[in-house]
């Protein structure tokens, strides 16, 4: 049985899903439009570039260097006033472990009705400092994922204002 993930960023776009299921997703039945109440989308987690032993790094993709920045991506947190736009989309129980492993800055959270990731508490600390120190970067790949998942679900708001410019990396697992 399937249970429901929200999702509100790059797992929101059509291809990310259709990849984690082995097939276009169909919209009813893999996945549905909705909100979850007391929660706010925010860009405070992160991956720390200056880190030497990470899974995941990120180099300029004209001279290769890997700069000292912290890149940063959606989540989502408490927020008792605001509702958190995305989509539940229903993963097979079988690839909840690969999305956890793939979900590396985040903890799967039970929400009620569904699971959702939520930013380590270290993410979030890191991508809060780097934020007010101006070493957070966005991704442009990413940003654009988001963005096109966001148009792709109807109703869904435009992706929250970034806090941090948005520059073009490569991405590089080790």
């Amino acid at each position: 049985m399937s249970r429901g993930v929200f999702v509100y960023g790059s797992l929101a776009a059509p291809a990310t899903m259709a990849t984690l299921l082995g097939r276009p997703a169909v919209a009813g039945r893999d996945y549905v439009r909705t909100t979850l109440p007391g929660w706010t989308v925010t860009w405070n987690v992160c991956t720390d570039n200056t880190a030497p032993d990470r899974r995941v790094s990120y180099e300029d993709p004209v001279d290769g260097t890997r700069p000292q920045i912290q890149v940063l991506f959606l989540t989502v947190e408490r927020a008792p006033a605001a509702v958190a736009e995305g989509v539940t989309f229903f993963v097979p129980a079988a690839e909840l472990r690969a999305l956890d492993a793939r979900e590396g800055n985040y903890v799967r959270t039970d929400t009620g009705d569904a699971w959702t990731y939520v930013a380590k508490p270290a993410s979030a600390a890191r991508a809060r400092r780097a934020i007010k120190e101006g070493t957070a970067r966005i991704r442009r790949d990413y940003y654009d994922a988001v963005a096109a998942a966001y148009r792709f679900h109807s109703g869904m708001p435009s992706v929250p204002e970034a806090p941090a410019p948005i520059v073009t990396l490569r991405r590089v697992r080790h």
